[in-house]
């Protein structure tokens, strides 16, 4: 039995002339979810929760790694933060790829390859991973010692946010 179940997005189609009462009670939306639902004429079921669709049998983490860190050298090794936290970003991008895993194998197709949908996979969980991680630290001392301007090289560019910032 596998531990982790499988969620998917779907779009539910509703019956016309369907009332918000109704919509409410049959699909257990919330008021405002329903109203938006009857006025649309659909919904998108598990919009909000993370997609989950594994194949044990195509995913291969001697592809997984070394594609994951394709991806920090290519889009994060200029970023100082990103740096120091290396070996979360390539883990996160990992399992993102596994929680993908049978996701991937159904979206590739004559013009878009398996790696490019994989490549992408990982970017968005690395750059997920580090906004979280910048929003969850941004007043934390050892946050504040990454980011100050002083130890960054490059030019320098101002943020209404942090003030003055090496870029």
């Amino acid at each position: 039995m596998d531990p982790v179940p499988e969620i998917r997005r779907e779009k539910v189609f509703l019956q016309p002339g369907m009332t918000t009462e109704e919509v409410k009670k049959t699909y257990g939306l919330s008021s405002d979810q329903a109203y938006k639902a009857r006025v649309k004429g659909f919904f998108v079921k598990n919009y909000m929760k993370k997609q989950i669709v594994i194949d044990r049998e195509n995913f291969n983490s001697a592809v997984c790694y070394p594609l994951a860190k394709t991806v920090f050298a290519k889009n994060f090794k200029w970023n100082p933060l990103a740096q120091s936290i290396y070996d979360d970003m390539i883990q996160e991008a990992v399992t993102r790829l596994f929680e993908l895993s049978g996701k991937t194998k159904e979206m590739a197709n004559g013009k878009y390859s398996e790696n490019y949908a994989n490549f992408w996979i990982a970017h968005n969980a690395m750059l997920a991973f580090l906004k979280t991680w910048e929003r969850q630290n941004k007043w934390c001392l050892s946050f504040e010692d990454e980011a100050s301007p002083i130890l960054r090289g490059g030019k320098r560019s101002w943020s209404p946010e942090w003030g003055w910032m090496y870029v």
